[in-house]
């Protein structure tokens, strides 16, 4: 057993940081082997990783979503008073959110927007593929808005609203 001062190293054949760090994880636990313990755990974990993986992202958006409504209801229950003498109240609100959701969009997808400089100063339609998810519209409607500070709105089929979510 090694004790306070010694190292793996200070024998007669030095071994590796994680050969010394087994050696020490068996003296400390008592169990014999922990190595093959280690390996297997870690071969756990390398082959559910793409599960994890797959799952992280739908549940950041949905903690996202969720922090988003209850930042609404904050905001909305603070500025109840200042809603009554100003022309808006919710323009705090946008910006935070619209900033949240812009960071969320570059960071974990790359979003970036191209051409916003050319739509026009006056209303306009803007055009998406039938491919685009809830997310896509959010993003853009986010970075439009800290661009331009302008926002947008949504016409869809009648069946997009049947959609549960």
């Amino acid at each position: 057993m090694t004790g306070g001062n010694e190292s793996c190293t200070a024998g007669l054949t030095s071994m590796s940081y994680l050969t010394c760090l087994t050696y020490i994880l068996e003296e400390w636990t008592g169990v014999e082997d922990i190595g093959d313990y280690l390996s297997y755990a870690f071969y756990i974990l390398w082959l559910f990783f793409p599960l994890v993986i797959v799952f992280v992202l739908p549940g950041v958006i949905i903690v996202l979503f969720y922090t988003s409504i209850i930042w609404l209801h904050i905001y909305k229950r603070k500025n109840e008073i200042k809603e009554a003498y100003s022309h808006d109240a919710w323009i705090g609100a946008r910006e935070v959110l619209a900033t949240a959701w812009d960071g969320h969009g570059r960071l974990w997808h790359g979003y970036e927007l191209h051409g916003v400089e050319n739509l026009p100063e006056g209303p306009g339609l803007i055009v998406f593929y039938h491919g685009a998810t809830p997310l896509d519209y959010i993003y853009f409607s986010a970075r439009l808005y800290i661009t331009k500070k302008r926002r947008c709105s949504v016409v869809a089929d009648h069946f997009v609203f049947r959609l549960p979510g």
